[in-house]
């Protein structure tokens, strides 16, 4: 069984090889540019790009699963080549925003969901809320000046460990009985933004100082929605950790910072 891994250079994709390489699973590593990915032993690199659907069929040959980043544009062409290709699941990562269709980055992710629903191949969504490892747009200004520059530091947030993530793809990818659902996963409790710039701290063994910054700039690089939520100051739970599906507590953020230290020294 060959599965075919999209975004072969993200966090989460390459826990998702990681793990089906040390449960023997024959993977492919698809991005737009295989050459410039550091690749483990044993992965086969190809490229895919939704944008050129020639390089499609050629990466889904043998294929019978896909852990699929949500692509912007471009599916309905990867459709059509798995239907082409006979593939028999495919775990889409999209966001727990698709609950929100008047929300930016939902309506983003609903518009890779639905071809995938109407296509008549297994699929299950994967909707995962906020990611740890959005706290890596953090590491120069650390890194250069001990600071980091937040909207709302005190505003809560509850973000999920990138592995967490990938052990639920893993599941669904490799467990019967995840075909037509939709996944939801959050992280394991509300801590503000401020207390995750503390806890890389004391990861590094550093002092770190947080600098307020106004809305107005914040919009600049941010989307406006994620700026309304952290305003609203919710404690809001999207759904559960990743145990309801891996059976394992999810990991906290404080654990994150540990994985993550060398990333910010």
């Amino acid at each position: 069984m060959t599965i075919l891994v999209t975004g072969a250079r993200g966090a989460i994709a390459r826990n998702v090889i990681d793990l089906l390489l040390a449960a023997g699973t024959p993977v492919r590593a698809a991005s737009r540019v295989p050459g410039a990915t550091d690749l483990p032993a044993g992965v086969e690199p190809v490229r895919a790009d939704f944008t050129a659907p020639e390089t499609l069929a050629p990466a889904l040959e043998g294929v019978e699963k896909v852990f699929l980043y949500a692509a912007h544009e471009g599916m309905d062409a990867f459709v059509a080549a798995a239907q082409e290709a006979g593939v028999k699941h495919v775990v889409l990562l999209s966001s727990a925003a698709s609950a929100d269709a008047d929300n930016e980055i939902g309506r983003s992710h609903l518009a890779a969901e639905r071809p995938l629903e109407a296509s008549g191949i297994p699929y299950t969504f994967l909707r995962p809320a906020m990611f740890a490892t959005n706290s890596l747009w953090w590491a120069e200004s650390i890194k250069q000046e001990g600071l980091v520059r937040l909207p709302y530091p005190d505003a809560p947030v509850n973000p999920i460990h990138e592995r967490d993530i990938a052990e639920v793809a893993f599941t669904v990818l490799t467990e019967d009985g995840h075909a037509g659902r939709t996944h939801v996963v959050d992280g394991p409790g509300h801590l503000t933004q401020r207390r995750q710039v503390e806890l890389i701290g004391e990861a590094i063994g550093r002092e770190i100082a947080v600098e307020e910054q106004p809305r107005a700039v914040a919009e600049r690089y941010l989307p406006g929605s994620l700026l309304d939520m952290l305003a609203a100051g919710s404690t809001e739970v999207w759904g559960p950790t990743s145990e309801a599906v891996t059976g394992r507590p999810a990991r906290t953020y404080a654990e994150w910072t540990i994985d993550h230290a060398d990333d910010f020294r």
